[in-house]
């Protein structure tokens, strides 16, 4: 599926607040309800929409503590690591990377002995070398969103 012009703003739309009612979608953009309807629903079923979900305040949760853990798995293991760290809720982003490291996590977290904890849980799994973990002093952007711009 090609994406056309309408179908970005629409994307953009909803990406800004996944709240917006279609009618309101139809209205900004001078169409038929139904056909926005329509639209939505490709976008859905190709993929280009996965999912609509509030944005928390971590602060107020007091999940406002970050930390990148890298990681070094043995030779042949990253993905099998991987997917066993995809359990863990602390943890927020996993990406497969090259260089030194073959993983890189994102956890947030309330209080520090939480991530001594995951580290010690990660130390011991079965293809783990190593871990370097980085914790962030200050959040200056975090983003969600996607440049729909061509």
């Amino acid at each position: 599926m090609n994406l056309d012009e309408i179908d970005r703003k629409i994307l953009k739309i909803l990406q800004a607040d996944g709240r917006t009612a279609l009618s309101e979608i139809a209205r900004r953009l001078d169409m038929g309800s139904a056909t926005i309807h329509e639209r939505v629903n490709t976008l859905e079923a190709e993929g280009y929409i996965q999912d609509y979900r509030a944005i928390l305040d971590s602060e107020l949760l007091g999940l406002d503590n970050v930390a990148f853990i890298r990681i070094q798995t043995e030779a042949g293991h990253f993905s099998e690591v991987a997917e066993r760290l995809a359990e863990e809720t602390a943890i927020q982003e996993i990406h497969e990377l090259t260089g030194e490291a073959d993983l890189l996590l994102k956890v947030r977290f309330g209080e520090r002995s939480e991530l001594t904890d995951l580290l010690s849980r990660i130390g011991r799994y079965e293809g783990v070398l190593s871990t370097a973990t980085d914790m962030a002093l200050r959040s200056v952007k975090e983003e969600q969103r996607l440049d729909l711009s061509e």
